[in-house]
């Protein structure tokens, strides 16, 4: 296949859109958004590897300079045979409305943006895992939503692989996210909410084990992270993370996307719930394909109590472009995060915070590779946390992080966490799930405990610091202490 076909083929859609698309007013240029893109690189000199990136920007960083915005996400395989690639970490860059004369209409843009994370998998760039991205696009307003095509130069900075640096055409869409901060007559309906989730994965039909006719016949137990966004009383959106915790697949992760519905069916207190999840996965072994995964998802949203919702799912998980489909059950438990305020008999949505975090790993002396070899003296992790508050002292998280300097670049982790702090000093724990890049981590289940101290920065800022300890939960040989630095952004 030619090296740009699918990205010239999805071009020319994008293109017809840009153009040809009715013009509507752009509600909001300085809301937050929710960015997608599509990367079509080389991996060797007969293949290439699609690669979709999820970004979250936060565009009202500061007054003085209102086209700035930083941004969490990161980059996963949907094509080419190297499903199980991941990695995770931050933009910066500069959003501007323009006029160009020689284009029709109005409400055009131009983004410049770069992108710093970690991560890896799949053998497409091994090493220690940091990639570089850095992007200049042009982009065409419509209501709710933006199409945009441009230029990308990707970078695997410490790879082996001769195609680690690459400029070719990327293009995409966003989001803005202005529901979630303007609106302000419907509180009720205009919510978020954070789940733990635990999947279960019963392999059916002709699955195998990557490159091999083996039938993949173990259950695998996944454990994950969700993040919901409602944008009506019945419709929302969901973002996921998982990662295997039992089948002898540990490293295997996967990061969905997509719209549900939910219905009230008895009264208050229980509703139908609908999703439709698209994503990337892949690693230890399952074989996705080229990573795009679909997974229809209907169960029950069972009300617990004004915050509080127990969600059982059932559906089917399957991979296209790959050897691997199964029959899936989902339970969640769901923090909606409402708060009753003092001056009206209301509910507000409550507080969503993002972070950015460095994490250090000292192996012990004890610890051992999956080959029985060492370990070097640190390993480098960058990565994303989302989380909302209970109350004054209390914080549930979740957390994605993917090793970029150490030797184990295909190493990453999901966890979901509980944090008390008090006026500076915080005591947390996190569990969750981790795998890849030769790290022995049993089954992939871990935990850490953590000791920390923050400091505020600014109203919206704040900066904390963490020691503490990482030990797998059952099997493995790998523990490790531990140190943090996280910058959080208070929304």
């Amino acid at each position: 296949m030619h090296k740009y076909k699918t990205t010239r083929i999805c071009t020319l859609a994008v293109a017809f859109l840009i153009f040809f698309m009715p013009e509507f007013a752009y509600p909001n240029s300085l809301s937050d958004r929710l960015r997608l893109s599509f990367d079509n690189i080389p991996v060797n000199s007969n293949s290439n590897m699609g690669l979709v990136g999820v970004h979250y920007d936060f565009k009202k960083i500061n007054s003085k300079v209102p086209d700035f915005y930083l941004g969490i996400g990161g980059y996963g395989a949907m094509t080419g045979n190297y499903g199980g690639f991941f990695t995770g970490g931050i933009t910066a860059g500069y959003h501007k409305l323009i006029d160009i004369g020689l284009l029709p209409g109005a409400n055009w843009a131009m983004d410049a943006g770069f992108f710093a994370g970690g991560g890896g998998g799949a053998g497409a760039f091994p090493g220690g895992g940091l990639m570089f991205r850095s992007h200049f696009i042009l982009e065409k307003q419509f209501s709710f939503t933006t199409f945009h095509m441009g230029i990308a130069h990707t970078d695997f900075y410490n790879s082996s692989n001769p195609n680690s640096k690459d400029i070719h055409l990327t293009f995409g869409l966003s989001i803005p996210a202005y529901w979630q901060h303007d609106s302000k007559t419907a509180p009720e309906t205009i919510k978020s909410r954070i789940a733990p989730a635990i999947l279960y994965c019963h392999p059916i039909g002709s699955s195998t084990v990557r490159g091999s006719d083996t039938p993949q016949e173990s259950d695998i137990i996944m454990l994950g992270f969700q993040y919901q966004s409602f944008i009506s009383e019945h419709i929302y959106t969901s973002f996921e993370f998982y990662g295997a915790g039992s089948g002898g697949v540990d490293g295997y992760a996967k990061v969905l996307a997509g719209p549900g519905f939910t219905i009230p069916v008895i009264g208050d207190v229980v509703s139908l719930d609908s999703k439709l999840m698209i994503g990337m996965s892949g690693g230890g072994g399952v074989d996705t394909g080229g990573g795009l995964i679909i997974q229809p998802m209907l169960g029950f949203d069972i009300n617990l109590s004004d915050n509080w919702s127990l969600k059982p799912m059932a559906g089917c998980t399957y991979a296209p472009d790959g050897n691997f489909t199964a029959s899936t059950l989902e339970l969640s438990l769901n923090w909606t995060g409402r708060q009753q305020t003092k001056e009206a008999k209301v509910y507000k949505k409550s507080r969503t915070n993002y972070a950015i975090a460095h994490k250090n790993y000292f192996p012990t002396s004890s610890a051992k590779t999956k080959s029985g070899g060492e370990y070097n003296s640190r390993i480098d992790q960058l990565g994303i946390i989302i989380s909302k508050p209970v109350n004054e002292y209390l914080n549930l998280s979740g957390s994605a992080f993917g090793a970029w300097k150490g030797g184990v670049g295909a190493y990453a982790e999901g966890l979901f966490g509980i944090e008390f702090n008090y006026h500076g000093p915080s005591i947390a724990y996190n569990i969750g799930v981790a795998g890849g890049g030769g790290m022995d981590v049993g089954e992939g289940f871990i935990h850490q405990l953590s000791l920390g101290y923050g400091w505020r920065l600014s109203r919206n800022t704040k900066l904390a610091f963490e020691i503490g300890k990482m030990e797998p939960i059952k099997g493995g040989s790998f523990e490790a202490l531990t140190t943090q630095i996280t910058f959080t952004y208070f929304n």
